[in-house]
């Protein structure tokens, strides 16, 4: 009878939880990345998918042990009542949410939308495993079950908190503003929205305007042809440029020749943008000469010959080059 009270102890105490936990995190992962359709019960998913299951699998990371009866600021051996399990929960993932998405921002990686949600379903994934293996290694009289509480005569009992309302509300207001210290950082030093810089050439039409079109394909040797170079700062700050302009002929996809054009400086204020004239005099002859001009921030690569792969930003033109 004993070893048959022991096996249900370990049944009961297998963490189900964590395991339809882990497997909503999982359907979160997928569905960023888009292998898994629209669903009806699609919203219902994501906001527990986002709204429950990171901040739940923190909780049980934190707090593997089954509900205590110590007082509130008692050693309780990290336990605490199903009822503040599922309330903290839900607190703890309003607060871990936005610093997923902060620390995107802080590493660069940008929030974008998928990014996000697949960080978010990664974290409750890495969460989840590492509560489960916390929770396995306490022994299963003393481990948090939801088939145990389910069923044990305590269910009602242990909808009320053990004791420890007072230290969930601290630990809610300590998570909020850890999270809103965090958010208020990002947006007080954190540059608003992507930074960029716009690098382009335009022509003049023959009504005077600047179109990206029209440029001039064909150019005799010694001539020259005007285009306008266009630089947009968007890099939130004053930017140093250098623009180097090279001409290669290439066949079958090769480059048989590169020349070295013109190469001049350029400083954009910040959210400014600068449009110059570039007269253009290719060296190479040949049909469907590609001339290119390379965009650099401050100075071009020393002790590399300036080309398309080291661009910071790249444009280019066809022309064909004739002798006469």
């Amino acid at each position: 009878m004993a070893a048959d009270a022991d096996a249900g102890i370990e049944v009961d105490a297998l963490p189900v939880d964590l395991l339809l936990v882990g497997l909503l995190g999982l359907w979160h992962l997928a569905a960023a990345q888009g292998y898994i359709g629209q669903l009806s019960v699609q919203a219902v998913l994501g906001l527990a998918a986002v709204l429950i299951a990171p901040g739940y699998a923190l909780v049980s990371l934190l707090f593997p042990r089954r509900a205590s009866e110590a007082g509130l600021f008692e050693d309780r051996g990290g336990r605490i009542s199903p009822g503040e399990r599922l309330v903290l929960s839900v607190g703890v993932s309003i607060c871990l949410v936005p610093l997923v998405g902060l620390g995107l921002v802080l590493l660069s990686y940008g929030a974008t939308t998928g990014l996000f949600q697949f960080s978010i379903g990664a974290t409750t994934v890495l969460l989840t495993v590492a509560g489960a293996a916390r929770r396995l290694r306490v022994p299963p009289a003393e481990r948090f079950s939801p088939l145990r509480w389910v069923t044990s005569a305590r269910f009602r009992a242990s909808l009320r908190p053990s004791g420890g309302v007072g230290a969930l509300h601290v630990l809610l207001v300590l998570g909020l503003l850890v999270s809103g210290t965090g958010i208020g950082y990002a947006a007080m030093t954190a540059e608003r929205g992507e930074q960029f810089t716009e690098f382009g050439l335009m022509a003049e039409s023959d009504d005077g305007e600047l179109v990206a079109s029209e440029y001039p394909s064909q150019v005799p040797l010694g001539s020259s042809a005007t285009v306008q170079v266009t630089i947009g700062n968007h890099e939130g700050q004053d930017m140093d440029y250098t623009v180097v302009v090279i001409a290669q002929r290439i066949e079958n996809g090769t480059v048989l020749s590169t020349a070295r054009l013109d190469r001049f400086d350029a400083r954009v204020a910040a959210g400014e943008t600068l449009t110059r004239p570039h007269e253009m005099t290719p060296s190479l002859v040949g049909e469907n000469v590609r001339v290119s001009y390379l965009l650099y921030r401050g100075e071009a690569p020393a002790g590399a010959n300036p080309r398309p792969a080291n661009a910071y930003r790249r444009t280019h033109i066809w022309v064909d080059v004739t002798n006469s």
